[in-house]
């Protein structure tokens, strides 16, 4: 963590509030990645416990571990724009307490059809109580991009380039000519897709009941296809990646390799990356994968806003 004074208040940062995790990056902090889960379980005062205007929830992974009463950003389309204070203050309950904090966001968000929507609810002061302390927050929202965008900036991007963006809700399909967007299609195929299947999949190693997808997701998440001590989902798993692959995902990555034949360079990002077995599916593929492509956007996000406040003196 860079030298911050304790009265600094004002902090450029980057908030990627996705389907399935959110990512804020403050300047000068670590970046805190968490599951988009909101609990209003009673809770103490953990990481993601936030109290304002009389109501307490808890944001991240104490909202998991507390049972499975959680709303997620991924039950509900709305929820990326209807969640954002909500998931952005829990994000912040997860950093060193400050006392006043103004952020200075740069967003990004599937629809940008959707930023005005986004920017009323962002947008203001708020005085709750994060993890246990009262805090002063501002939010200024300088601007909304559209998802993905937040990876590529600063990159020295290819004359021609076809990027696919892994995501939980989404799979986007972008591409961009000498740096400016051509297309950007999301498709609703995103991880989501392929964990409900898991889901129905594994009941008869589950006593008959469908799997719970915060749990698989988990399992997935840390590599491995433990959905817990006594169940292992791995030959479940792959045989519903390889379904999901022919049935979502391959004619996403057939119009991505239509274009690397006509001389773009094809790069891969967002947290589907990841899973077990795609990224070498993807490489095999001819395609790139960006560098920490979960967290990608959200670094890409705080570098837009630290031009923007440069920019603005």
């Amino acid at each position: 963590m860079s030298n911050i004074h304790n009265l600094q208040k004002i902090f450029p940062a980057g908030f990627d509030n996705g389907y399935g995790s959110l990512k804020l990056l403050v300047d000068g902090f670590e970046v805190v990645r968490v599951p988009s889960y909101i609990s209003t379980a009673e809770m103490e005062d953990v990481p993601g416990r936030v109290i304002l205007n009389g109501n307490a929830y808890t944001v991240g992974e104490s909202a998991f571990r507390a049972g499975n009463h959680f709303e997620r950003n991924t039950d509900s389309n709305e929820n990326k724009v209807k969640n954002a204070l909500t998931t952005l203050l829990g994000a912040l309950a997860h950093l060193p307490h400050r006392k006043a904090w103004h952020l200075k966001l740069v967003v990004s968000l599937h629809d940008v059809a959707l930023a005005e929507n986004l920017k009323k609810v962002l947008n203001g002061e708020y005085q709750p109580i994060l993890a246990g302390k009262a805090s002063l927050v501002k939010i200024e929202v300088l601007k909304v991009v559209p998802e993905g965008i937040g990876a590529l900036f600063g990159q020295q991007l290819p004359k021609k380039l076809t990027v696919l963006d892994f995501g939980n809700g989404t799979t986007l399909y972008s591409r961009y000519s000498q740096g400016k967007r051509e297309v950007h299609t999301p498709y609703p195929i995103g991880v989501e897709v392929l964990i409900d299947e898991i889901a129905q999949k594994m009941k008869h190693l589950n006593g008959g009941k469908v799997g719970e997808p915060s749990k698989i997701r988990y399992c997935l998440e840390m590599g491995h296809t433990r959905y817990s001590r006594d169940i292992d989902i791995k030959d479940i798993y792959s045989g519903c990646l390889k379904d999901w692959y022919e049935k979502y995902l391959k004619k996403i990555v057939s119009m991505a390799l239509d274009a690397k034949h006509t001389g773009d360079e094809i790069w891969a990002i967002g947290g589907g990356c990841l899973l077990p077995g795609l990224k070498k599916l993807l490489e095999k593929n001819g395609f790139t994968v960006l560098e920490n492509p979960v967290e990608a956007n959200a670094f890409g996000l705080l570098s837009m806003a630290k031009a923007i406040v440069s920019k603005n003196g």
